[in-house]
Formats: structure tokens, sequence, C-alpha cells
């Protein structure tokens, strides 16, 4: 399908414009447009097969409930079958504006816009371009983000353009959304109104007006859900994505650390950082400049700035082609519900909490579990798990480090060589209580970072454990090329092999610790770097 671009003035002047757009919806195209809030993808509400090819286009589950949009609030009256008073009040005080209202539909509604359900919602966008095409098509659109199915929400014409390009038959190109967010889904059929989807009216807003408002927690097990955005992993780059929760010290902390280890094993990653933080990842920014990209979302203080780039920040995961993204979390109030629901959302509820303080005791050490990994776990791997030990404990004392080692191949058992003994005899560590044993996938999943002596055992590993590839890096990779390449084998070529090995292992791991050491040096405001100096 070819898709026609429609660039118009963001005021809804070009009515002229907009004319054979507006005709377009009527007869059954589909047609993305911009709202206040984000992007939607707009077909006729009264026709089936148009709302059909929205599901379609979208790659959009069909059990998943469509907003109606309307022009003027006297189009509601014919989609419903009873306007409350709750409703009229909230109408009179927020739309046009972010607000989506549930309603018992009338029989003019087909089901397929509600997914069978008896409800239908709507809303009434506060854009000028969106209020004007509604208006000329004369008709209700049902209208989407104009995203594929669970992908961030499109804030841009750019965005819109990349997902539906050869999918709808035009997009309207009226400047960035100004919102950021989808607008608020309310039930006001119960006693006391609930938010079933937080949006860009805030909790704090409704109250002002109804009083006392609910928020939903959960969704039914079965059946649709009430309400778009509600039941599927939604807003999701490419990319997983990780929530950082806590104080926003304690954020910056552990999002460090977290991106290290991520960073350490080669690969690349995108924080979505608060203003207030984005010092705290300059060290790991001067360490990976072409790995790290950090991007401001804006002032804690500020969220409607926060909501406006959420959207546009995940999606800049896919363009810098980021293997983690690490977002900040920020507060529940006013549009920060919202920025939250969308996080959790885009994150499948994978969070990160902050580093424990134990009681009583000393503060607590981050602390960063690590596998060594070589052939037969005799000789390569347990002289580089006694050395990053002793390394570790004078490099970074800052960072809890728990080392293993284990073997791609080894038998289980064995005592580590005699040379790999003698070599790090000469170290003062001892390697006599060495027993070998074979890797297995509770070790990768122990471990933070999986550093392998060579290419072929990070080979053999990604092959076995595809799903712990993002965790493994040869030490070459892990050193920040300190060890130009793969670490050779000593094995059956006498002392001076080994001590060769050694030295290479003990290059290769110092520079880990101090790659390590640099990024979390600034946990105390640049403390430990001031004392390592003497100032």
């Amino acid at each position: 399908m070819e898709t026609k671009i429609v660039k118009v003035d963001p005021f809804g002047r070009d009515e002229s414009l907009l004319i054979p757009c507006a005709e377009v919806l009527r007869r059954g195209g589909l047609v993305a447009f911009p709202t206040e809030t984000v992007y939607g993808l707009g077909a006729n509400a009264l026709m089936p097969e148009a709302v059909s090819r929205i599901f379609e286009a979208k790659g959009r589950p069909q059990d998943n409930p469509l907003i109606v949009h309307v022009s003027r609030p006297e189009a509601v009256a014919p989609l419903v079958r009873d306007i409350s008073k709750a409703a009229i009040l909230v109408m009179e005080a927020f739309w046009p504006g972010p607000l989506t209202l549930l309603f018992a539909r009338s029989d003019l509604v087909p089901p397929v816009v509600t997914a069978g359900l008896p409800t239908v919602a709507i809303r009434m966008p506060d854009h000028p371009v969106a209020q004007r095409l509604i208006d000329l098509a004369g008709v209700p659109v049902a209208a989407p983000s104009a995203n594929l199915s669970g992908k961030p929400s499109p804030t841009t014409f750019e965005d819109t353009l990349k997902d539906l390009k050869g999918r709808v038959d035009i997009i309207v190109d009226g400047g960035p959304s100004g919102i950021g967010v989808e607008s608020t889904v309310l039930d006001i059929s119960g006693p006391v109104p609930k938010i079933l989807r937080p949006g860009g009216l805030s909790l704090e807003d409704l109250r002002s007006v109804l009083g006392e408002v609910e928020v939903a927690s959960g969704i039914p097990s079965q059946g649709p859900p009430p309400s778009p955005g509600m039941k599927y992993r939604h807003y999701a780059p490419k990319a997983p994505v990780f929530l950082v929760i806590g104080s926003p010290e304690e954020q910056a902390e552990a999002l460090r650390l977290h991106a290290a280890k991520h960073l350490l094993a080669g690969k690349r990653v995108l924080i979505l950082s608060s203003s207030e933080n984005l010092p705290a990842y300059a060290a790991l920014k001067e360490n990976w400049p072409e790995s790290l990209t950090v991007l401001e979302l804006g002032p804690r203080e500020d969220l409607a700035r926060v909501a406006s780039r959420l959207f546009s920040g995940l999606r800049h995961g896919d363009e810098t082609g980021a293997d983690v993204i690490l977002s900040e979390s920020f507060p529940e109030k006013g549009l920060g519900l919202a920025i939250q629901n969308r996080l959790e959302r885009a994150s499948g509820g994978r969070t990160i909490k902050p580093i424990a303080e134990p009681p009583h005791k000393s503060p607590a050490r981050p602390e960063m579990n690590v596998l060594l990994v070589c052939t037969g776990n005799t000789c390569r791997s347990p002289m580089a798990e006694v050395l990053l030990r002793e390394i570790g404990k004078a490099e970074c004392p800052e960072i809890g480090l728990n080392v293993m080692s284990r073997g791609t191949a080894a038998a289980g058992g064995m005592p580590a060589t005699q040379e790999a003994m003698r070599a790090v005899a000469e170290r003062g560590l001892d390697l006599s209580e060495h027993k070998s044993r074979m890797v297995s996938e509770k070790d990768l999943s122990w471990a933070d970072l999986v550093i392998t002596m060579t290419k072929a055992h990070k080979r053999t590993l990604v092959e076995r454990y595809p799903s712990y590839s993002g965790k493994v890096a040869t030490l070459s990779e892990a050193s920040g090329g300190a060890v130009g390449g793969d670490v050779s084998d000593p094995f059956g070529l006498g002392d001076p092999a080994y001590l060769r090995a050694r030295d290479e292992l003990e290059v290769g791991l110092r520079a880990v610790c101090e790659r390590i050491r640099r990024v979390t040096s600034n946990r105390d405001g640049g403390k430990q770097d001031e004392d390592r100096s003497g100032k």
C-alpha cells in the first residue's frame, strides 16, 4: 500500500488539506493523525470492516478494545445508552482533553470496536488538527495509538512513519504531540470512579472535581481488558527495559553498577536519566563513549517534560541498537502516575532494587558476581579466579567481587595443575584446594558477568545457553582491549607458558577492576577518587 503524507499547520488552519483526509476516513480508509497525547491511527468507528483494518495494520490483538474519538460533546449521545451526571461533570471540566470515559455502548457501535465488551471508551481530543479532521469526517473515529502493537506510542510524525508507512492510507504530519502519554481512562459506572489507565489527566485533577477516585490494580485474568493498554506487554522497544527503584541517589548507584555489568560484557546500553542524576553517569560515559548512551528525560519536578520525552526515549533504544535499556523511576504524583505506569509496562516487571544497607553494620557495598571460564578448569580459569579475588581486594575494595571458575569441558573434581599452583604461588596465592567443575546453567544464572579466556569459549557458552549471552564476554572485551586477544592454553607447555598466561591474566583482570572502580568511584560524590589521589 502506498501511504500518502499530508503536512498541515499544527493549528488546524489547513482545512483544504484535511478535507481529502476526512473523506478517506468517512469511506473506510486509515488515517494517522496527531492528538495532544500521542499520534492516533483512525478509522470510521461505525464501519466494522474499517475498524478491522486498524487491528491488521498495527498487528493488534482483536481482544484489545479501541477508543472512539469525537469532535463535539453532543456526538456522544448516539453512541451510548446513558450519560450520567458524573460523566457530564467531568466532560464539562476536562473536555476537550486527555480524558477517556467508559459508557454503556449503544447498538450503533460495532462490537469490533469494544472487543465485544458492553462498554465503549470515548474521548474528545484537545488538538486542532484532530478536532477539525474528525469534524470534517462527520463520523466518530476509532483511534488507538499509531504504532505497531507493543511498541512505544509515537509522539512525532517521524516515529509514526517508521511504524506505519505502507500500512495505512494517509499520515498527517501536524508536528509533535504535546503531552507525550496517552489519555487517562476513567470508569464512572461504579459507586467510586476508577482510573483504569493513568494518563495525561492526573488523579489529583479528577479528585478536585469528583472527590473520591480510585486507581485500578490488576486486570481480569480472562476476557478482554476493560481499557486499552492494560492486558498486553506494551510501550516496549526491542531491547529489554529495567526499571530502577528507590531514592534518586539509590537509583543512580544501583543503575551505575547494573550498567557496568552489561558494558563489561560488551553490550550497548541506554540510560534514561533524570536531569538531577546526569552527573552520576559521567564516569560510565567516559569509559564507554561508544557503547553507552545517556538520555535526559527531564527534571523530577517537571514531569510534563519527562512525559513528553518518555516514548521517544524508549524508541531511542531501537535507533541506537541498544542491547539493554535502564530507566530511572519518577515520583508518582501528577503525570508521574502515568509515567510510572508506562515504564512498568515497558519493563514487563523487570526492576532493579537499591543496594541494601544492612542494619547496625557499615554501609553495604555493591556486589558483582564474576564467573571465569576456560576449558578444563585446571589452569587458566582457576589462576584467574584467585588472581581476580586478590586484585579486587586491592584495586576496587568499594565493590564486593564474588568470584568462581568453571570449564566448558571439565572433568569434575580434578586439581589444578602443578604448574598453575606454582605460577600463582609466586604471588602468594594458593590453589591446593581447587577442584575442577563443569559450567552449568545455574552458574550462568548466578553470574553478573561471565569472562571467558577465548572467543571459542564464549561461542560455546552462547550456543549452549543463548538466554545468557548478554552476560558473556572474553577477557579481551571485558578489559577494554588490555589483553589483545585470546589467553592461550598453557597446558602441557611447561612453567614458562603458565607464567606468561598468569601475567596476561593479571594485566586483563587489573584492567577489569580498574574499569569497575572508575564507574563506581562517584557513589560517594567522588570522595573515593579524592582519597586515592591524596587530596
